[in-house]
C-alpha cells in the first residue's frame, strides 16, 4: 500500500508557464519531504524529472504540427513523493524513480 509523503500537480496550456510553475513547485517542497528524503536523492529526482519532462516536451512539440485534434493542449504533471520512490506522471506517461 502506498503512503505518499507529498503530491503536487502542475498544469498549464503554455509550455513556458508550465516550466515556470514546475520550477516553483520543486523549489517549495514541504519539510516532510526534506526530512524523509536525503538531499542527494532529492537532487537525483530533480535531475531525472527535468530530463524526463524536457524529453517529453520535445516529443509533444514535434507532434503538435501533425495533428492538433489529437494532441492534448494542456501540459499536466503529477509528482508524488514516497519514502522509497517518486512517481512522475506527465501527460499520461509515467516514470517511477526508486531510491533509499
Amino acid at each position: 500500500m502506498k503512503f505518499p509523503l507529498y503530491t503536487f500537480e502542475v498544469t498549464s496550456p503554455s509550455e513556458k508557464e508550465f516550466v515556470r510553475l514546475l520550477q516553483r513547485a520543486l523549489n517549495s517542497l514541504p519539510a516532510v519531504v526534506e526530512q524523509e528524503i536525503s538531499a542527494a536523492d532529492r537532487f537525483r529526482i530533480r535531475l531525472m524529472l527535468e530530463d524526463y519532462v524536457v524529453g517529453l516536451l520535445k516529443d509533444v512539440r514535434a507532434l503538435q504540427p501533425l495533428s492538433r485534434n489529437w494532441i492534448r493542449s494542456d501540459y499536466l504533471i503529477i509528482v508524488q513523493f514516497e519514502k522509497t520512490q517518486a512517481t512522475i506522471c506527465f501527460n499520461g506517461q509515467e516514470l517511477v524513480i526508486r531510491f533509499g
